[in-house]
């Protein structure tokens, strides 16, 4: 039987009733459930001891429902983390193992009194076993906190999918009902007799027991009808039918499990592997790296730790104590006095240029004396200093060149921070000696005016196109870098020659490469545990694989085995009805006792409308021991 259902308050009436009716058990799936009349009604249903299970989704308008459930006892499957895996969305009840109703009703006020809603009212096997399936795999999923929507079971839960009893009373139950129809006996007549009998003689037991045998006579003299060979050959060829087609229905079913078996295990093992896909190459990644990302593997931390341990091994190896007085040191001390005396007298005669020859050549000018144009670079600026500026000007002049000396050798003095030095550096050798080389160039181009007898008007940014500027930068740049690397070869080769700098300078650099190593030790440890976690996680989904085949090939007995042993009893049965159907007991036995109950269930309905119940009682006994004797 299949209904529809389209009016609110209707369908929440029936949903109300067949509840109320329930005698086994109530599964319900529902997004949304606020309805507490309803509620009440499932609660009532588990206090009268059926079995109740609900899946309700996570949202937060099934709090109040929920409780009411779980202060009842009554099991409740629900997401606790909101809805991100997915919306359980399903509208369905399932009752007594046959009555489906589902449809877009959700359990909610709103539904019955203002929207739109249907519900289907299902008594299919088929249809309550998908339902019932779907159900199961949803409290699986959720109970084990999977995806809403995944398929990861070990197998299909089936214990009431299509229990045996029900496929072995169905198939009876058919067979009986070909008997009677095949026969033309209407067992529902007989129980209007036997209803209108008591009826009419007050529920007489002697009315009872004559009835009783004039039925017995009836059903004796069917089986003995000149028809009757007639009659058994439409029976038998009725129930082989129906025994042909149970067997067809019975492998379609295990060919229809095993199929959907197989298809499980296939999915859960495409899940697994993908995983295991998933787990190797990120292992990759650890050992080998990531190109894309640029992240470093086991493979580039090895590489990164046996080329320190060399460095190390190397700089242990070459750092040695060697002699200072040496050839070599000898030959750059001798070029270091060289140069120093050059920057000496080079950058005097720039002080002299630039501070004292314009005054001497405008003197001898006036004294009417024309010197002529003097040399660009003067060896003789710092006696010239001495003897007519004194003492004090010739000292400033004579270690005037200390001052980009100084500043281009800064770190050599202790300094540590390399900007600082580095800053300096470039001040001391191109920047100071710029600004000398223009000083320089202004006053000789002054000096040639005043020769000329004219005035002079260079500009200071005109400098840099003549030739004097660009000769005292050369010869003054290219000196101090000379003198720069010959004072460091200097303090180096000292270094070198005193075993405590030695040993402080590569117990530096030796500490610096024991904390890279100590970083990469910790980095290689800890990409190790992650290789580790990876692998146990492959051993577990292999592990998972090995025991779903098991799992599988268990379920795939445990089906063939109860087909088999179903098919067993319905060859059981149809021989019993066919052997009775050639005896003829199918008429004296199971007809009879069919017609017999019929009777016996009409009779005794009309007793408690005449009868208190006490004789009620005492009157069906007397009638049960009328047909057990």
């Amino acid at each position: 039987m299949n209904e529809i259902l389209t009016n609110g308050t209707e369908i929440k009436q029936r949903i109300l009733s067949e509840i109320k009716k329930a005698q086994k058990s109530v599964y319900l799936a529902m997004a949304f459930f606020t309805d507490k009349d309803i509620a009440n009604e499932i609660i009532e249903a588990k206090k009268r001891n059926i079995t109740v299970d609900i899946i309700l989704s996570s949202n937060a308008q099934n709090e109040s429902v929920k409780l009411m459930f779980k202060e009842a006892y009554i099991s409740v499957h629900a997401f606790n983390t909101g809805d991100e895996r997915g919306m359980m969305h399903h509208k369905f009840c399932l009752i007594d193992e046959k009555i489906s109703i589902n449809g877009s009703y959700n359990y909610s006020y709103n539904a019955s009194n203002n929207n739109v809603e249907n519900i289907h009212v299902s008594y299919s096997l088929d249809v309550y076993r998908q339902l019932f399936t779907e159900f199961e795999r949803l409290k699986y999923n959720i109970d084990h906190e999977l995806d809403i929507n995944s398929s990861l079971q070990s197998k299909r839960i089936a214990p009431q999918e299509l229990p045996k009893s029900n496929v072995i009373n169905t198939f009876y139950q058919q067979l009986q009902n070909l008997v009677y129809s095949s026969a033309q006996i209407n067992a529902e007549e007989y129980k209007n007799r036997g209803y209108q009998a008591s009826k009419d003689r007050k529920g007489s037991i002697a009315i009872f027991k004559i009835e009783y045998e004039n039925i017995k006579q009836e059903i004796k003299a069917y089986a003995t009808d000149e028809n009757l060979n007639y009659k058994k050959d439409i029976i038998t060829a009725n129930i082989t039918n129906a025994y042909e087609s149970a067997k067809i229905n019975l492998e379609t079913d295990k060919q229809t499990k095993l199929n959907n078996l197989k298809e499980d295990n296939e999915i859960i093992k495409r899940q697994l592997n993908d995983k295991i896909s998933n787990i190797n190459r990120e292992k990759l990644f650890l050992e080998s790296g990531n190109q894309n990302t640029g992240e470093k593997g086991l493979l580039q931390i090895n590489t990164e730790i046996e080329k320190i341990q060399l460095e190390k091994k190397s700089m242990e190896q070459s750092l040695i104590v060697k002699r200072f007085w040496t050839a070599g040191t000898i030959l750059v001390l001798f070029g270091l006095c060289i140069f120093t005396f050059y920057l000496s007298v080079f950058f005097a005669s720039a002080v002299y240029k630039v501070f004292f020859e314009g005054n001497e050549i405008r003197n001898s000018l006036e004294a009417g004396i024309n010197p002529g144009l003097p040399q660009l670079v003067d060896a003789n600026a710092v006696i010239k200093i001495f003897k007519k500026q004194g003492p004090l000007f010739g000292i400033i002049a004579l270690l005037f060149f200390l001052i980009p000396l100084l500043l281009s050798n800064l770190k050599l003095l202790g300094s540590k921070n390399k900007l600082v030095n580095k800053l300096l550096f470039w001040v001391g050798l191109l920047v100071f000696d710029v600004v000398v080389s223009i000083m320089v160039a202004l006053n000789t181009n002054e000096i040639k005016s005043l020769l000329n007898g004219e005035n002079s008007h260079l500009k200071i940014w005109e400098v840099f196109g003549k030739g004097e500027f660009w000769l005292i930068f050369v010869f003054g740049m290219f000196p101090l870098i000379i003198t720069h690397y010959l004072i460091e070869n200097i303090v180096h080769s000292y270094s070198n020659s005193k075993r405590e700098l030695v040993d402080a300078e590569k117990n530096k650099l030796l500490q610096v490469l024991d904390e890279q190593m100590i970083e990469l030790n910790y980095e290689k440890g800890k990409i190790n545990s992650s290789i580790q976690e990876k692998e146990a996680l492959i051993t577990v989904n292999n592990e998972k694989i090995q025991k779903l085949e098991v799992d599988t090939n268990d379920e795939q007995r445990r089906i063939e085995s109860l087909f088999d042993e179903l098919q067993k009893q319905i060859i059981s049965i149809f021989d019993d009805f066919n052997s009775k159907i050639i005896s003829g007991k199918i008429f004296t036995d199971v007809i009879l006792d069919n017609i017999i109950s019929s009777y016996k269930l009409g009779f005794i309905e009309f007793l408690p409308e005449y009868y208190a119940t006490d004789e009620v009682t005492n009157r069906v006994k007397e009638i049960e021991q009328i047909i057990n004797n």
